[in-house]
């Protein structure tokens, strides 16, 4: 029995984060004025921090739900 798939929605989390950085990445090849910069210190800086950070969290979540699963399963 599973209790839920984390590993679904932590893999589109990083998928769109790669997107996101990649297409940041051409926008900047067109997009380089004081706006640009503006927006991505407001906007896209802080999303590294917090993507981060809610990826380790759903891996350490994963990990204790596995454990819980585990655990369930021996005692039936």
């Amino acid at each position: 029995m599973t209790i839920c798939d984390l590993h679904t929605g932590r893999n589109r989390l990083s998928r769109a984060t790669k997107e996101l950085r990649d297409q940041w990445q051409e926008s900047k090849e067109v997009w380089s004025d004081a706006n640009a910069r503006d927006f991505a210190k407001q906007y896209l800086e802080p999303l590294g921090p917090q993507i981060t950070l809610m990826l380790n969290v759903i891996n350490r979540l994963h990990e204790v739900l596995d454990k819980a699963e585990r655990e369930c399963s021996d005692n039936e």
